[in-house]
């Protein structure tokens, strides 16, 4: 019986990193993925600004 206990808490430990080990990684994608949107988003509010700065300059 105790044998079997130790399994269990082995196989628990195990299965407790693989999980830990697959929600970091999905963190860190997330982090990752959210970064470059970020990215994408501040050129185009950049160049939006730039394409204003250009048109009321041209327009006075």
């Amino acid at each position: 019986m105790e044998k079997v206990k130790s399994e269990m808490v082995r196989v628990e430990h195990q299965m407790s990193e693989k999980l830990k080990e697959k929600v970091d990684l999905e963190i860190a994608r997330v982090a990752h993925e959210m970064k470059h949107k970020l990215k994408i988003e501040i050129v185009a509010m950049v160049v939006a600004g730039e394409i204003v700065g250009i048109w009321t300059s041209l327009s006075v």
